[in-house]
Parts: structure tokens; sequence; C-alpha cells
């Protein structure tokens, strides 16, 4: 035995063992001539026993046919076994007995779950129904095993019955399709035609008792079904409780029976030195006396020592823990990186390598349970949370604060806006709120705000958004996150509630308040510290939220005249004008949706030119877009008009933002989506603990990384990032992505030229033939249907190599040039005759 690890051996045993047991008492400790010393002096030792629990057998197995005494078991033994087993079952395969197996399956599937709709009408029952129904009561209570009761269930019987389209249905006995549809109903019987052996299903669920013993007799004459001997074994530990297959019990009735145990009176001895003399002796002797009267268990026991690496692995997760799986623990690379090293010569090694009994990811799944209940003890949502937050709160100090801000606010005690989504804005979900930040992100939010970008993620965390608040960081060239904000609805009060966070969070972490140029400038060429642009997408909770904030901050300043209408006060601003003077929308997204909608292209080029600096014609352009653009462009320009901020937001000349500022900000929000796409590589649809903490994961390793840039010269890559490279690249990709809308047309156009030539063979051929007509008709026979009928031919010959030559119109001045539409000399045509010379 290992001394630093002593485990008693015994508990890898896959024998199942229990009653009757023993142990020697403390003080009357035994002697064995084999637990000796190195002197051969004799050590006290420690006796215990047990007993052989058997295996679990189905009772309709040939119990003497198990009975077999065994004195040693391999795993070759138990190859050997399911070997035999899996050719008892493949000798009697056929189609008949596929269809019977399924059919079977799905009687045992019916009668499992009933109608497990709420009780509300009285089923009435017979004596002799009432009296089996009782029985079958007992029985589900006895294999129910901790599942829930059907008490408060529909009781009523499963009916097969054809409809008046002669289709099968199996519904409840109360269900009816107008008055009462909440009731079990299954018309994929129909839709199924073929697949189960509707005769058979009649026959059961109508109580046709000769029926069904002629199917199930033909069947067992086969080898299967239900009156057959069963072959089913299970360990005694094995959780199974009854045998999976269908049989007829004494009083005719389909059920799958309660495991019966198959006892054995093998018994154990386990025979270990007291601890003071493990040194002298380190060896535990395991007596087995006596034959096994049953079948080898199954391998399906894992070793403790085993389980404990297991655990071991799972434990040191960390931030995987609240979202990992048996297929993402698998997959895992620390599960990979382990087992390279323990199996080096097998080139793919599994869990399974470690140990047989762990292919089984039911087991695995079990073992990662425990480890969840360990770590996360609340759950992974947002009680989860909550405790984090106090664990950190009382744990650490405040500048390793991450979890900043969370509450939950009734949705009857907050406004309503018309730019809240209908189905949200008429939600009673409470919203949740859980805001994320740390004071270093505060502090470079105070010096690096000029240029911001915000918006909403909806991919990483299950049943939650992701608002994320980023800019790049100009000097470093490089994305900076400030703070990551998890919430459940994006509505205008709910971005208010966020910006207004935000900005006491950093009051509380640097002392000093967010500075907006349009509110606290004291000219209009005052830009130092203060936010000068913000970017986001056209979502207009997000919009008017901003817009809210903004304005309770004039709000809580003093009076003071706006810089742009020195007539008026920053406090008589509305939400509205003041994203005119900061909100810009992101060029990517505009035309993305400009891409996708159903307007012809002359509309698409008018609707692009309306972003930019200046435009010559503002209102033409919108009125021609309206025009041109069907019901489809007017809607576009309602909807652009209609959130009083859009058009500001797309041309400077319509906006407030300084012009050099304008030119000088980002105008797309690619940066943001940016950060959405690397913290997605951490992993998508996570719990919300898991989401949290792989975030904040991610957060540290950006900051880290840029602090050790700014201290040492140590860039992430090896470029030295400079703006000129992200010239290069934005160029690069630009000319990349042409070019492969080019190589995309040159392909279209060689596939139009390949039907367009097999379309002139077609009219080549069409007039051949008429000429070879008439060329050959030297008796001067009557051939006037013939021509009729070729020239047929070639009038629709010629009408599709019209359609095609028109629809390569299209294709001129597209493609690289290297490829070059094919020109044919039509032919000439009189009327609805060929002209021939």
């Amino acid at each position: 035995m290992d001394l630093s690890d002593w485990q008693v051996p015994d508990l890898n045993i896959a024998y199942s063992r229990g009653e009757p047991t023993g142990r020697t008492l403390s003080g009357k400790e035994v002697y064995f001539d084999i637990m000796v010393n190195e002197m051969g002096e004799k050590v006290p030792c420690i006796e215990s026993h047990s007993t052989c629990q058997g295996v679990k057998i189905c009772p309709y197995a040939d119990r003497d046919s198990l009975l077999q005494a065994h004195t040693t078991a391999s795993l070759a033994n138990i190859q050997t076994r399911l070997r035999n087993d899996r050719e008892n079952r493949l000798q009697f395969a056929s189609p008949t007995k596929d269809i019977f197996c399924r059919t079977a399956a799905y009687l045992t599937a019916t009668r499992k779950l009933g109608c497990s709709r709420p009780l509300d009408l009285p089923t009435n029952f017979s004596e002799e129904e009432e009296e089996q129904r009782m029985l079958l009561e007992t029985y589900w209570q006895q294999v129910r095993r901790g599942q829930r009761s059907r008490e408060g269930l529909c009781e009523g019987k499963l009916l097969f019955f054809y409809d008046s389209h002669n289709r099968p249905h199996v519904r409840c006995q109360h269900y009816d399709k107008i008055t009462n549809p909440d009731h079990f109903h299954d018309d994929s019987l129909g839709t199924a035609a073929g697949t189960y052996d509707l005769n058979y299903i009649k026959a059961v669920l109508t109580d046709d008792n000769d029926e069904v013993a002629r199917i199930e007799e033909a069947a067992f004459d086969l080898g299967y079904g239900p009156r057959v001997e069963c072959t089913t074994v299970a360990n005694n530990c094995s959780q199974r409780a009854i045998c999976p297959h269908d049989h007829r019990n004494d009083q005719g009735q389909l059920i799958q029976p309660l495991m019966d145990r198959l006892r054995c009176s093998v018994r154990f001895r386990v025979i270990e030195p007291l601890e003071p003399y493990r040194t002298e002796c380190p060896f535990v002797l395991v007596i087995s006396t006596g034959p096994h009267t049953h079948p080898i268990p199954l391998p399906t026991k894992t070793p403790p020592v085993v389980r404990q690496q297991v655990f071991k692995l799972l434990d040191i997760l960390n931030d995987d823990i609240a979202d990992i799986t048996p297929r993402r623990f698998l997959r895992h690379p620390i599960l990979k990186a382990f087992l390279a090293e323990k199996f080096p010569r097998i080139p793919h090694p599994t869990l399974s390598h470690l140990h047989i009994s762990l292919a089984n990811r039911s087991r695995i799944k079990a073992y990662i349970k425990q480890i969840k209940e360990i770590h996360c003890p609340f759950g992974t949502a947002w009680e989860a949370i909550e405790h984090l937050k106090k664990l950190q709160d009382s744990q650490l100090p405040a500048c390793e604060h991450y979890i900043r801000r969370m509450f939950v606010l009734d949705p009857d005690r907050m406004d309503r806006h018309e730019e809240d989504d209908e189905d949200i804005a008429t939600s009673k979900t409470a919203l949740r709120v859980i805001i994320c930040m740390s004071p270093e992100a505060s502090r470079r939010l105070v010096q690096q705000s000029r240029y911001l970008q915000s918006d909403i993620a909806f991919q990483r965390i299950v049943d939650y958004l992701e608002f994320e608040l980023a800019c790049m960081d100009r000097d470093a060239n490089t994305s900076l996150i400030f703070c990551r904000v998890f919430l459940n609805r994006q509505t205008a009060v709910a971005h208010q509630l966020i910006f207004q966070a935000i900005h006491e969070l950093v009051y509380a972490d640097t002392g000093r308040w967010l500075r907006w140029r349009h509110l606290h400038a004291q000219s209009l060429d005052d830009y130092d510290g203060m936010v000068l642009q913000w970017g986001a997408d056209q979502h207009r909770g997000q919009a008017k939220g901003l817009g809210l904030f903004l304005q309770s901050v004039a709000a809580s300043l003093p009076p003071r005249r706006d810089l742009h209408e020195p007539g008026r006060t920053i406090q008589d601003l509305s939400p509205y004008e003041h994203l005119h003077r900061v909100f810009r929308l992101c060029s990517v997204h505009f035309f993305r949706n400009i891409k996708a909608s159903a307007v012809p292209d002359e509309v698409k080029q008018l609707m692009r030119s309306l972003l930019c600096l200046e435009h010559s014609d503002w209102e033409g352009t919108l009125a021609a877009i309206e025009e041109k653009g069907g019901k489809t462009g007017r809607d576009w320009v309602k909807d652009k008009r209609t959130t009083h901020f859009a058009f500001q937001a797309l041309c400077w000349e319509k906006s407030l933002i300084p012009r050099d500022v304008w030119m000088a900000g980002d105008t797309n929000t690619n940066l943001i989506e940016s950060v959405h796409r690397d913290v997605n590589r951490e992993g998508v649809q996570c719990t919300l603990l898991g989401g949290l903490q792989k975030g904040q994961a991610f957060d540290a390793m950006k900051m880290r990384t840029l602090q050790l840039q700014e201290m040492y010269g140590v860039h992430p890559t090896y470029l030295t990032g400079h703006i000129s490279e992200n010239a290069f690249k934005n160029l690069r990709r630009r000319d990349q992505s042409q070019r492969r809308t080019l190589l995309a047309a040159d392909q279209k156009i060689e596939t139009f030229n390949r039907k367009l030539q097999n379309s002139y063979d077609v009219l080549e051929k069409a007039r051949h033939n008429l000429w070879l007509k008439i060329s050959t008709n030297l008796a001067r026979h009557d051939i006037t249907a013939a021509i009729d009928r070729l020239t047929g031919l070639i009038d629709k010959a010629h009408t599709a190599y019209d359609k095609l030559v028109l629809e390569g119109k299209e294709l001129e001045g597209t493609g690289t040039g290297r490829v070059a539409i094919l020109k044919f000399d039509a032919p000439v045509v009189i009327g609805n005759r060929i002209h021939f010379a």
C-alpha cells in the first residue's frame, strides 16, 4: 500500500458488498501469520468482513441458467458474456422484429406518460379496472425511485381510434379538440404510416386479448416479444430498478417488472494492520471465500483513487466549473493535457482509458454535480452572483472589486417610453441589472473618454443581455473595456440606470465625474478630458436612455448657456437634443441594413448618400427614396425620422458635433463588435455565473496586458502598435474583400456563359433541323406541318436565348474584366419565321 495515500483496496472491487457485515472491535485486535514485520513478528490487525450482494435479474429470466458458479473474474470473461448476449439478440434480428420492438416501445412510453395533464375531469372505473389500477399504482410507487407522483394528474384511459379521414390517433378519453384540448392527444401515428404495427397498438389499447395473444405468440415463435425469457442482468449497485423490457404478468398486464435479487453467500474479509504498524507491515490482505453463484458483475464501479483524480481535475477548472458539462469536460484542455501525459503511447486518450467505468457520461455528470454543489452552492443564476458579491465585498480590498452594483426593479414602478420594444414594454418581468467594473477601469475611463462606443450582445449569457462600454486606446492602439453589464431587458429606463450607475462608480473610484463636451466645455473648441462622441447602433432604447441620462446630468449642473444655441440653457435641452451634440450611428450597421432592404439599387445609392459630412439636396433625396422605394422606402424614411436622432447621427451637417470631432471620431462600432467577438471566444450560451467569471478573467487579462505595455513596452503582438499598421490592415482587408467580390462576379459570368452557350447551341440545332428539312425536300412534298413544328421549336429556343441575353446585361461591367460575356450573332427573325438567304 502507499503509506501516503492509504486506501483499502476492497473499495475497488466491482462486487457489491453488504449485510451481514462485521468489524474487529477496538482493543480486540487479531494477529495473522502472514501479517508480519521485517523481523517476522506478527503485527496487530483489524479484520472486517462483508457479504456479496449478488446481482439483479429480471424475474422473467431463466434463473437456473444464471446460477453459474465462478471463482475467477476477468475482463475477458465479461467480454465473452456480452458477446454471447449480443449474438443471441442478433440471432433473431429481422425487419419484423424491428417493427414489433418499435411498436412495443411506443406502448411502453404511452403507458409511462399516460395523460400527464392536470386532473380536471373524474374518470369512472369498473370494479375490475379499479383493482388493476390500484395494483399498478402500487407498482409505480415501487419503481418511481424519487420521481414525481401522478397524484393530481388526469386518470383518463388512452384510447385508439380512427378519425373521419381514416387516420389513427391515440388520445385521452377526456380529450376534445374544441372543448377540452388540454389532454393527451397523439396524431403522429397517421404521419408515421408503416412505422408501427397499428393492429398491435389497437389490440393493446382496446383490450382485445385474443388479438394481443395472437400477435405476441407469433413474436414468441420468432424469438422476441414480451412472452420470451429475459436475459437482463444488472449490478446490485445499479440504479436500475425495473427491467427495460415489457413482460406479461400473471394478470395478463404489460409491465416492466421490478428486478429480483440473485443472492450470493461469498464472504469477503479484509485484514489491515493498525495505523501505527503500517510502516512495518505496509500490506492489506483481501480474502474471498466460496464461489459466486451469479454472473460476473460489469466493471461499472469507479475505484476511489480514480474518482479522486477526476475530482481533482474538475476542481482546477476554476471559471469553467459553472458551465461545465460532461461533453465540455471530455474535450477540456486540462483533461486532454492530463491524459496525454498519463498515456503518452495512445494517440487520442479519453477518460475511459483511465478506467472503463468512466465511459458512462451519467457518472461524470454526477461527479460534476458534486463539484458544482461545492463551488456553486447557490447555483449559477442571480443568487450565485449575490453570494459572489458578498464574498468579494467581505474578503477583497476595494481596489479589486469587480461586481459593483446589483439591483432589481419592479416593472410597474418604471417609466415606459415609446422607444421600448412593444413586447418588452408590456412585460411584467422585473428588471435585473449587474454592473461589473474595476476601479482601474474607472480611472482609465476618466482619462480616455473622448470617443466611446457601446453595444448589447445576445449570445454569451443564457436569459441575459450583455452591455459593454469600450474605446480605442489610441496611444497603445488597443481596445479598452471599461465595464460589462448584464441585464434582462434593454428599455430606455434600463440604459438610463446603467449610465447613471457608471457615472456614480467613476466618481466613487476617482473622485471625478465624467465630463461631456456640450455640458462642461467653456468654448466650442474646448475638448480636453471630456466625452466628445458616443458611437452605437440605432437601438432606440439605448439612445433614449443615454439622452435621459444626459438630461439628468445637465439638471444637476448650475444653469449655463448652451454652446450651440446661446439663447437656451443646457437644462432646456430635450433627451434627443443632447444626442444631437454627442451621438453617432455606426456606418457598418447602416449600410448592412440598406443592403438587406427590398428596394432597387438606385434607391440604395440614395440611402447611402445620407451618410456624409454635407449633403447638397437632403430633403430631395428623402423624397426620391419615398417615391422610388415604394412602401419599403417610405417605411425606411419614416423609421429614421421617428427616431428623432438617426439623421443627425448620420450627417455632420445635421448634427451639432464639431466638424473636427466628427472627422476624428470613429465612423463605425467595429471596435465594440470586436470586443464582443473576443469575449465570445471564452464561451457562449454560458450561465450567468460562468459568463460573469469568464468576463472578469478576460477583462483582467486585457488590463494586465495594457499595463505591461505601458510599464515595460511589451506589446501583445510583434507589431509596433503604430496607427499605420491599422491603416494597412484595414486597407488590405478592404482590398481583399473587393477582390473576392470581383472574383465571385467572374464566376457568375462564367456560369452565365455556359448557360448562354447551351441556349445558343439549342437554337442553332433547331435552325439546322429546319434547313435540313427544307433542303432535303427534293420531291417538293407538302411539309408545312413539319416546318410549323420546327419553326415553333426555333421560336421557343429564340425566346429562351433572348431572355438570357437580357439577364446578361445585368452582369455587364462586373467582375475583374478578364472574363468577357459571350456574344453571338443572333439569327434574323421576320414575324415568327427564320429568314434564310
